[in-house]
């Protein structure tokens, strides 16, 4: 296994319209490349874009090295990108969740198809595997190390930034060749392709500010009138960060958030009271905006907030609630047999969704249908039986009587 790969990556560095406009035209060309992206959001609501990188091979390259560009979006406006995201027949990225916003934001679109080689790879049972650790096991060499806290504004990039950025691009192609042969030789490729759909339209949806308050651990704890205030100011504060671009951190903590909701204050002056605001929450008027949230949770039906959806399945039939907790041991073990990554393969929840008949189920389609869901319908109808054989659970049919 060779050592860290510390040598400069050749690219092309893309800072003009007239440039960017060439590269698109062969980017469309070769009709697949790989993509990644650097931004910071650490001060605002949404992702700054910082760079775009690209490597594809040339049309004409007969096999020959790969092209690698860097897209200094600073200096160029990246829409154009977006030609070449919505025409090539694939493009290769790895844990692209995060880069798809970048990209609707900065290009007005996402890439039509997309092979995600960490969602791929979960199909031969590694489990969320970095780029790296993808690298380092199937090409036997080591991506360059960058500080995680680097500066992508920075102009001109220092070399180390650069060939680290450029690193995250030139090995996706091989990659995704390796781990796509060993798929096809389990016939797991479409499975790779159809998650990787199903992660890229999930990840577009934009955020509903009304079910913000579903990311507030502590909110879900509320009850009655406190939660539906909870609700109310959960989504003041997401329409008031996307309107200002801060994170909502900004705007109000969780904890002060959770503190208003319980104690329904009426007067600016009892805010100042509630662990966590202070000042600078209640400058430009934001405190009487939150006074004007907390009264509209107050006028409103104390039970007219959409629970969160139960993932232990509290809320299942009581005679299906035992079978939660055994089919997702045999999931794991399922998981094992097939090498896959078990939380790719069904989580908790989707198994409570299952039994609750969900159609948006993600076992009631699909592969996870013919590997999953058919076998748990049949084990609940009693058509199937788990048992134990030398330590591994067992799915059979049972036998007639």
């Amino acid at each position: 296994m060779s050592g860290a790969s510390n040598e400069q990556i050749p690219h092309r560095w893309v800072d003009t319209q007239a440039a960017l406009d060439e590269l698109v035209g062969e980017l469309v060309a070769a009709d697949e490349f790989a993509l990644d992206t650097e931004f910071h959001r650490e001060r605002t609501y949404y992702p700054r874009l910082a760079l775009i990188q690209v490597a594809w091979s040339p049309e004409d390259a007969g096999g020959g090295p790969l092209e690698v560009a860097l897209i200094d979006p600073v200096a160029v406006d990246p829409r154009p990108l977006g030609d070449a995201l919505e025409k090539v027949r694939q493009v290769i990225m790895h844990a692209p969740q995060q880069d798809y916003e970048v990209l609707e934001r900065a290009c007005g679109v996402v890439p039509a198809r997309v092979f995600d080689t960490q969602v791929a790879a979960g199909f031969l049972g590694l489990s969320s595997p970095s780029l790296s650790t993808l690298v380092e096991r199937f090409l036997g060499t080591r991506l360059a190390k960058g500080d995680r806290l680097t500066d992508w504004f920075q102009r001109p990039l220092g070399e180390a930034q650069r060939r680290y950025a450029a690193s995250d691009v030139v090995h996706l192609a091989e990659l995704m060749a390796l781990i796509a042969g060993n798929l096809d030789r389990r016939g797991r490729v479409d499975w790779a392709f159809d998650e990787s759909e199903r992660m890229r339209t999930r990840a577009t949806r934009v955020m509903d500010p009304e079910e913000a308050w579903m990311k507030i651990k502590e909110a879900r704890h509320l009850r009655g009138r406190a939660l539906v205030v909870a609700q109310e100011l959960a989504a003041w504060r997401e329409r008031t960060a996307q309107r200002t671009d801060q994170p909502v951190r900004f705007v109000l903590s969780d904890l002060a958030l959770v503190g208003v909701a319980q104690k329904a204050p009426t007067r600016v002056e009892q805010l100042k009271s509630i662990r966590g605001l202070d000042g600078r929450h209640l400058r430009d008027g934001a405190g009487r905006e939150i006074l004007a949230a907390v009264q509209r949770g107050l006028d409103r039906p104390p039970d007219s907030v959409q629970r969160v959806r139960d993932d232990g399945g509290a809320t299942l039939e009581r005679r299906l609630r035992p079978a939660v907790t055994l089919i997702s041991a045999w999931i794991s073990q399922l998981a094992r047999d097939e090498d896959l990554d078990p939380a790719l393969l069904a989580t908790r929840a989707d198994i409570v969704s299952f039994l609750r008949g969900e159609e948006d189920s993600r076992l009631q389609t699909g592969w996870r249908n013919d590997l999953v869901g058919n076998r748990i319908r049949s084990l609940v109808e009693g058509r199937s039986a788990l048992f134990f054989d030398d330590g591994r659970l067992v799915l059979e049919p049972r036998e007639a009587p």
